[in-house]
This record gives C-alpha cells, structure tokens and sequence, in this order.
C-alpha cells in the first residue's frame, strides 16, 4: 500500500502555525475530568523521556513497548495483534457459552461442535491416525506422474496446496467473469527465500526444517525419515528456485498467460494440468484458464519425471501431516510447536488450545463465526461514527486527485471515476457463505477440518459458472485488518477494526482520523499504487494515466523505493524498498489524505488543545499507536520482516511521517534533528 505526492504544502501552513505546541508535557489530568471530549491518547503508550523530533515512534508508543505484557507464546506482540487476542478471548467465551446450551442448533451449534471436538485432545491422542489412514493409504499408492497429479490435486480440493494452486479471481480482461488462474503456492517453509538463502540465520531453519520433516515420518511410521528428508528439502529447494519472487508476480500481467484446456494438457508435460483441474473439481466445460507462472509449471513437470516416486510419496506424506499437525496426537502437536512455534515464529511458549481453535474455525467457518460477532460485539454507534470518518477520507481524497499538479487532465478524469467506483463496505457483509452443506461430526476433528476446508474450495470453484460478486467479502468481520482487491475495485474495513486503539466512537476527531482515517485512506490508496493504478474502476486492467504521467508516477516511487531502501529492519539487514513499496506508497498518500479528512471533520473550526496536545500532535499520535510493537530483534523476527511486503512497524510509522511537511510543524522538527528529512527529499504522490 502507498501512496503520496504533493499537495499538502498549500494549505500545511495554516494548521501548522495554529496546532503546534512547543512542549509535549505529560499530562496530569485527563481532559474529560475538566469536561472536555476525550483526547483519544493514552498517556502510558507514551515515552516523554524520548524528543519526538529524533524518534517519533519511540515518544509515541516507547510506554507501550516497555510495559506491554506479551505472551511468550508469539513472538513480535503488537498493538493489533493484542487487539485481535481479546476479539478472540470474547468469541471463545461466546463459544464455549454455546456449547452448553442444548437447544443451540444450526450454524452456532456447528460452531460449538467444532470447537468442542478440537479441544478434546484426549480422543485426538486416542485415535492415533486412525482417522487419515485412507488419506495415507491413497498416498502410499501413487507411482507415475499422473497418480502424483492426481494426488496434489484431491489434498488442493481439501485446501492443502501442493507447492501449486487454483485461484478464482474476476478475469482482469473482462471483470464480470471469473477465471480459472493456475498459481505457484506453498512448498513447505514460509516463503522462497528460505530455501535459497544462504544466511546463517536461513541455514539454521532449513537445518530444522530437515529434522522436522524426518520426525513426522518417523511419527508416521517410516522407515529411513531422514534420508527422505533430505530428499524432500532438495525437491522443495528445486522448485523453489523456479518459482518466481513475491515482487515478480507482483507487476500487473506479468501473470497473464491465458490458456485453453486442451493447452493445459500439453503445456508442462508431464504436469497434465488439465488433469489437475479435474482433480480440483473445475468442470470439464471450463474452458478459460490462466497459468501465473508457466516456466515454474514447467519446472515442476520436470521434477516429476525426474524425481523418484518414493520421494513424492513421503513428499506428499510430509505435508498432509505438517498440515493436520494440529489435529493429530500429541507427539505431532509438540513437534509442530518445535519448529513452526519456536523455530520459525521465535516464540517460546506453546500457542493455547483455545486460541488454535479461534484461528481454525476462522478458516473453517469464518463467515459464521463472524455472524456471531457482530450480533453480540459490534455495535450501532462504532458503524456510524465511523462512516463519517469514511465519508471524509473519500471527500479528501477526491480532492487530492482533482487539485493534483502532475497529472494531465486526462489521467485525473480517469482516477477520478476509479475512485468513484469504489466499492467500500465497513462492519460485515450482507450475504456470507452458507454452511447448510457442512457436516460437523461431534466425534471427528479431522474430519470436521477437511470437510470444512472442501466445502470453501469447492465454493471458490463453482464461481466459475456464475457472474462476479462484487459484495463478496474474503476477510471475516472478526479480523483486525482490512484490504483492497483490485480486481473488485473493493476496500473492505472488518467490524473488529472500529474499536481502540484505532477507533474510540466518544473520543476528539483528531486521535480517529490519525488512526481508523489513516487506516481507511491506506486501503482506498492501494487502487492508485504501483500496481492498483494500472486497473480501472472495473478491475480491467489497463493503464490510464499518460506515458507521461506513469513516468513521472514511476519517478515518485522510486523515490520511496530509495528511502525505504535505506532503513534496516535490524541492523546489518536492509529492507527490501522494492518488495515493500505497495505499502509504502499506500501509507505515505494515506497519512496525508487523512490529515486532510481531519481538516473535514474540523469544518474551519479551531480544535481545543486537550491532555496538553494540539488536534495536529493527537493527530500524529494516533497513528502511531496502531502500529505499536515490540522491535525485530531475533534470527526468527528479521526473516519474517525481510520475507514481508509490509515494512516493520517503527520504519512504516517512520517513513511516512518524514514525507509530511505539516509533521513538521506540529512537532518543531528542525534540520539537525534525527526526524528531520529535507523538503526536496520528501515523496508526494496523491
């Protein structure tokens, strides 16, 4: 996400000569005992040890930092992660109050169910692997190329993807349709980079990785585990190696390869990717496919040829295991916490029961546990105080773009009725995915999991034979998140977001608009950034700024590219400018189009100084806040910064503000001060 550029000069002055305050005093008296509307601050998020003008973070959220008290069992706690922990604490009560209520039927009593059998681990352990014995059966039994085709597939039907994938998206040639696009996908450890690192932090993990995959065959009953793991890391680092980079896939049609049946058959041989498609459900009839990524397709056809089939099959063994860890006795729990909890998350604690049970009904029912949400969580009052920040930042933003200095008419008219044809929608969905079809047996956790799992993807696949839904929803009403889909032209802002620490409905605009407006402006830039600005109000993609214009657009991110390029995530590791200026851009432009929402929201009037703060610090400090965590300090913590499209926290609050010339203002930063970035350095870009 990113976006900014150049506007908020003109009318910067103004405020900043009103709301700057010369000292930042911790307040002793909270402005709502003297009458006055909440400030939105909490004074013990703050440092007042630390001058903002060298590091605003640290003065902004360093009471945070020091005082949080983290769980041990997830590494790099933050304010939003603590924020979606109590949505969770509050369903798991809601949950378990449902499961001893007997009159309870139809979704919530299946959301119980559910619950109910997965924290009953005692008849997980006394089952052993009983209940995936014919899974493993069908496994042992594969042989050639196409008993191996078929074998990813019917796991990807389940939704374990098998180094490949099915993605069902609008078609970006002709967006009232949806397209059948062949994707590479997960292969083992989270991301290419672990694979083909040659950092000693990265070689501990695949040393790990090696002797995690040898103890689930080993648990399995295996023979020989270790060889095959060694095996199974060297397919996995093959393909790997072919598979494109995360900022590669990224840059609009690149991933446009369209094909027809009867091409896919021939295309990757022998990878039959028709044959993967009738294994994944898509109907014989379809005929409209796309393939993201053919020379890794092509590579994968060649591993399957070349690679014995025994290595396959203790492949395919692997990851049905590593994928089910969870619900399997207790010695692959354990191991899975070894590596994924430990190894890889850098935690040191094991994740609570009840809290894995929160995160797998998401994924299993997520849209009825959603329903259940916001029936008992989410009230009237923070949809609509919300929506007049939402109105504003829309406001704002269509005036930056009408009053923007580099771009022609022609590229303003067109962002313009882009902007105009957002689909933006708050709180929860109108329509949600139907559970009916779902059987939740009170006795079988597995089974639960992967009939749950088949019933989404078996939904995603059946879009193919109906028109795009523009009101669908891929992100559940609980999630403290939001996005932007591009191929929708949708921003979607969950209910649990409307909530401090980024929305308190009885707080001053300012601290609001800082945090929920800057989140909502966030998400409405990503249609204008590098590659959301190469997709029309239809979710087409075509590129309708001048060649001149997209040049000097392409100038401007650079220019971020650069800046970004410059801070390390810890030292000695340097952020990834390219891999992360999505966000970037979208952070940058959102910051200064929610200071212009709150310029909105003031309608002229001159805000009151409360808790010692001006409207434009609280402004400032609410934004902040959200993005409260502790710092990247571990081997674990710095690979998952350097494998993220997002910048770590303290550099996203860091970068952004250093591009807002009335940040400057407000806090009295000077040149000599450790904030301070010149005015010719600055990024603008909507």
């Amino acid at each position: 996400m990113a976006r900014r550029v150049g506007l908020i000069v003109a009318a910067a002055g103004l405020i900043m000569a009103s709301l700057a305050a010369p000292a930042f005093p911790a307040p002793s008296r909270s402005a709502e005992a003297a009458g006055r509307p909440k400030s939105g601050i909490d004074p013990a998020a703050l440092d007042p040890a630390v001058r903002p003008q060298d590091d605003f973070y640290g003065y902004a959220v360093g009471g945070w930092i020091a005082h949080v008290d983290a769980p041990a069992y997830f590494a790099g706690w933050s304010a939003s992660r603590d924020l979606q922990l109590r949505v969770y604490e509050g369903l798991d009560k809601d949950i378990r109050a449902i499961a001893g209520t007997a009159s309870v039927s139809g979704d919530q009593r299946k959301l119980a169910d559910l619950y109910r059998t997965y924290m009953d681990v005692a008849r997980i352990d006394a089952a052993g692997l009983r209940p995936i014995a014919p899974a493993l059966r069908a496994i042992d039994a594969v042989a050639t190329p196409d008993d191996i085709v078929r074998a990813i597939a019917r796991l990807g039907a389940q939704g374990i993807d098998i180094g490949v994938g099915i993605w069902v998206h609008p078609d970006d040639r002709d967006p009232s349709r949806y397209i059948a696009d062949i994707v590479q996908s997960d292969l083992g450890l989270p991301d290419r980079d672990y694979y083909l690192g040659q950092e000693a932090r990265i070689a501990t993990v695949r040393a790990a990785y090696r002797h995690h995959v040898a103890r689930l065959l080993e648990l399995s009953g295996v023979a020989q585990s270790d060889r095959l793991a060694g095996a199974i890391l060297d397919l996995e680092t093959r393909l790997a190696g072919a598979q494109w980079s995360d900022t590669a896939t990224r840059v609009p049609g690149a991933t446009a390869h369209r094909m027809t049946r009867r091409e896919l058959r021939s295309a990757t041989s022998p990878f039959d990717l028709s044959l993967y498609a009738d294994g994944m459900g898509v109907p014989r009839a379809q005929d409209r496919f796309n393939l993201a990524e053919p020379d890794y397709a092509a590579a994968f056809g060649k591993a399957l040829a070349e690679m014995p089939a025994p290595v396959w099959r203790a492949y395919l063994r692997y990851r049905l295991l590593d994928h089910l860890a969870r619900f399997l006795p207790r010695g692959f729990r354990d191991e899975a916490d070894q590596f994924w909890t430990f190894e890889v998350a850098g935690a040191t604690a094991a994740r609570p029961r009840w809290l894995r049970a929160m995160t797998m009904i998401e994924d299993a029912m997520g849209d009825a546990m959603g329903r259940l949400y916001v029936s008992r969580h989410f009230p009237a009052s923070a949809r609509s105080g919300a929506t007049a920040i939402l109105d504003n930042v829309v406001t704002a933003f269509r005036k930056r773009i009408a009053a923007s200095t580099w771009m022609h008419e022609a590229s303003r008219k067109a962002a313009l009725d882009k902007l105009d044809r957002l689909v933006i929608r708050m709180g929860a969905p109108d329509h949600g995915r139907d559970y009916g079809a779902l059987a939740i047996d009170p006795r079988d956790p597995v089974g639960n999991w992967l009939r749950a799992r088949t019933l989404l993807q078996a939904g995603e696949i059946a879009k193919l034979s109906r028109p795009v839904d523009r009101e669908e929803w891929t992100m559940s009403p609980q999630s403290v998140n939001g996005y932007y889909s591009v191929s929708r032209n949708q921003v979607v802002l969950p209910a649990a977001l409307l909530q401090p620490p980024y929305f308190d409905p009885a707080a001053d605009p300012a601290a609001n608009c800082g945090a929920l407006g800057f989140f909502i402006a966030h998400e409405l830039s990503h249609a204008f950034d590098r590659a959301g600005s190469q997709y029309d109000g239809s979710g087409k993609r075509v590129d309708w700024m001048t060649p001149e214009d997209r040049n000097e657009f392409e100038r401007r991110a650079d220019a971020l590219v650069h800046q970004y390029g410059g801070y390390d995530v810890a030292p000695g590791h340097p952020l990834d400018g390219k891999r992360t200026i999505g966000e970037n851009i979208a952070d940058t432009a959102g910051l200064a189009i929610a200071l212009d929402a709150y310029r909105l929201a003031l309608g002229g009037a001159q805000p009151p100084a409360l808790d010692g703060f001006s409207g434009l610090q609280r402004f400032y400090l609410g934004f902040a806040r959200i993005w409260a965590s502790e710092p990247v300090r571990t081997p674990a913590e710095i690979n998952a910064a350097l494998t993220d499209t997002h910048a770590p926290d303290r550099l996203r609050v860091t970068g952004a503000l250093t591009n807002q010339d009335a940040f400057y203002g407000a806090f009295g930063i000077r040149p000599g001060d450790k904030m301070y970035r010149a005015p010719a350095d600055r990024v603008t870009i909507w």
